[in-house]
């Protein structure tokens, strides 16, 4: 189920980076903006479920024999709709915040051309600049240390298998 919804986001978000590139070099005004929308989405999702098969594939190939490991490995199959469903809900919440940011660049813009309240356009920037960057890399950086620890568990845990297969060749 993992691979096959990798697979599906993966092309969904190929698919909307070349839209979205096409449609900003033809129309350079920023007039499709829902295709960043799109693409923001299936990155994320991308992420969260490339962190999540490299968890599936720790617990299911380690040998620990930690009780949290033989705990999951037991319950990892029954998790994995719960886990799929969570990194949806996850990815939604990146729908919401990249509208938020697209309308707040649009009210920017379309601010730029007037003389005077120059205080507004700046508390937008600042706002948009520190609020929008500090959500986009905690949405990005989970991910990334889950992806990161579960690799790092996964190679000590073949390291080890290979000692004891050596060992037992000695």
């Amino acid at each position: 189920m993992i691979l096959i919804s990798l697979g599906i986001c993966r092309f969904c978000l190929q698919w909307s980076s070349v839209l979205f590139n096409f449609c900003s070099y033809f129309h350079p005004d920023n007039e499709f903006w829902y295709l960043g929308v799109i693409w923001e989405f299936t990155n994320t999702l991308t992420f969260w479920l490339t962190s999540l098969l490299a968890v599936v594939y720790c617990v299911k190939v380690s040998s620990f024999t930690y009780a949290i490991f033989l705990w999951l490995r037991w319950r990892i199959l029954r998790l994995i709709p719960r886990l799929l469903l969570s990194s949806l809900m996850i990815s939604c919440v990146t729908i919401i915040v990249s509208v938020i940011k697209h309308h707040i660049k649009s009210r920017v813009i379309s601010m730029m051309p007037l003389p005077g309240n120059n205080t507004e356009i700046e508390t937008l920037k600042t706002f948009l600049k520190k609020y929008y960057t500090y959500q986009h890399l905690a949405m990005l950086f989970i991910p990334f240390l889950l992806f990161l620890t579960a690799t790092i568990l996964l190679i000590a845990s073949l390291s080890q298998h290979l000692r004891q297969i050596r060992h037992h060749n000695a």
